[in-house]
């Protein structure tokens, strides 16, 4: 009888755990970390990451900010109780003093940015001095211009949004607020702008403020189920604005909110840490959308989930989860020369440029997918696994081929001849078994794609 080959030519349908391995479609993956594939049959390792400030600033990132005002271009990071700017080679100091655990909101305005984080007093900078904000809320926990209005929410007024008048970040009439659900026992957790409305989230609901002033503002409760567990927890991709629940990563497009992991990862979901996922990040970079989350009993953001939607479409996309990313949020900054995409450090005082090489900070990425289990479509007839090819993989001499049998323990093969396209690993004289699982491993320095994998079996006789 013929040696018979079995073909792994596409790995893009992502991760998914809802289903049984048995039921797992051919090109999807129960288990991977590190890896993405965007194109049918490549399978490619995350990009890496590098360090702007060699020196650590004083705490983890709580927030960050693009002020960009006439030709300066100011990084603005707060970490450690301190909000200081970078100057090309290291941070310089702005403000001290304020406190050292809160999540920052900064806003550009027309002539100044503006800090708010529910604790110290707003105050703000036009790039050479720091002064208070006058008459705005001394406990403001956001800051969003919208409508040329500049909106908060006092931590003492909760459930109430404020905001000044048009172009006057330092007027602030009595009059001008909006109580959102008052008295149903939740709080607002985040306020952006989308389609040109102010959406209101609380941590168990979803609300839109139409209109352009206090003469015709409406509020309107969209979802009374879905909500927003922070303030850095919601982006927007296009039309449609993506969020943290404590349900899972959702979309909005305007009229309907959907939960998206529900239906693909729910074991994914249940390793995130409810008690401290008010911390999740949102970001938006290169076509994903990147949720930063605490995963298996972290205090804070340890893993990103990236989520690849369909070209113009919010449902129907692939996860991807990828780890050694600690980002406590995100920002898009463009330094006059070229747009970067940074993460500040949720576990350092470091900010983080995402895209950058093919390491972490000079250390290798781990990288792995495991494949649906191959069963010769017969599972009651044995086979002997001959050998295994990876084909076209640059770098491939340092991926690790790794075949589990009958769900047993992983296990490397043994290298054999190869060339620059086609690398060749061979089984144990004795490979054989009924369930065959593969796993691509790669944990070196470099960069890793890998567009196929071809298995030569030989099926024993029915009933051996």
């Amino acid at each position: 009888m013929a040696w018979q080959e079995w073909k792994i030519k596409d790995f893009s349908e992502g991760l998914i755990d809802r289903v049984d391995d048995d039921l797992l479609p051919e090109n999807a993956t129960r288990d991977c970390q590190n890896v993405i594939a965007r194109k049918i049959g490549l399978l490619q390792k995350r990009p890496g990451q590098t360090r702007l400030n060699s020196s650590a600033l004083g705490g983890s990132i709580q927030g960050m900010h693009a002020y960009y005002t006439g030709t300066n271009r100011y990084l603005v990071a707060a970490a450690g109780g301190a909000v200081s700017y970078w100057n090309g080679s290291s941070f310089d100091s702005i403000k001290t003093g304020l406190n050292t655990t809160a999540q920052f909101c900064f806003e550009t305005c027309v002539n100044y940015m503006v800090a708010f984080n529910g604790v110290d007093a707003p105050w703000k900078w036009d790039g050479a001095t720091v002064s208070a904000l006058a008459n705005a809320p001394t406990d403001g926990q956001f800051a969003l211009l919208h409508k040329e209005k500049l909106f908060t929410v006092p931590k003492s007024d909760p459930s109430t949004l404020y905001w000044s008048d048009s172009f006057q970040p330092e007027s602030w009439p009595a009059v001008n607020y909006w109580d959102v659900r008052k008295g149903d026992g939740d709080v607002i957790t985040c306020i952006t702008s989308h389609l040109d409305e102010l959406v209101v989230f609380k941590r168990r609901s979803l609300h839109v403020l139409r209109g352009t002033s206090l003469d015709d503002f409406r509020l309107d409760t969209a979802d009374i189920t879905l909500g927003c567990v922070g303030p850095f927890a919601a982006a927007a991709f296009g039309p449609y604005l993506y969020f943290v629940s404590d349900e899972g990563v959702c979309v909005w497009n305007g009229a309907r909110a959907v939960n998206l992991s529900r239906e693909k990862i729910p074991g994914f979901w249940s390793r995130v840490n409810q008690q401290y996922i008010r911390k999740a990040a949102v970001g938006v970079w290169d076509g994903l959308v990147w949720f930063a989350l605490p995963i298996d009993g972290a205090a804070y953001n340890n893993a990103v989930l990236i989520y690849y939607p369909p070209e113009g479409e919010a449902l129907g996309g692939k996860f991807w989860p990828w780890f050694g990313i600690n980002a406590s949020c995100f920002l898009k900054y463009d330094d006059g020369t070229q747009l970067a995409f940074l993460s500040g450090d949720a576990s350092a005082g470091y900010v983080n440029r995402q895209y950058a090489g093919t390491d972490d900070f000079g250390s290798p990425i781990n990288a792995y997918w495991i494949g649906k289990s191959f069963d010769v479509t017969e599972a009651e007839r044995k086979c002997r696994f001959g050998w295994a090819v990876i084909q076209d993989s640059p770098g491939a001499a340092d991926v690790d081929i790794q075949f589990s049998i009958d769900y047993g323990p992983f296990v490397s093969l043994v290298p054999a001849e190869y060339d620059s396209l086609v690398r060749r690993y061979n089984f144990f004289d004795v490979y054989t078994g009924r369930y065959l699982r593969p796993k691509i491993v790669h944990n070196a320095l470099g960069g890793c794609e890998v567009r196929g994998v071809k298995v030569y079996f030989l099926p024993f006789p029915r009933g051996l």
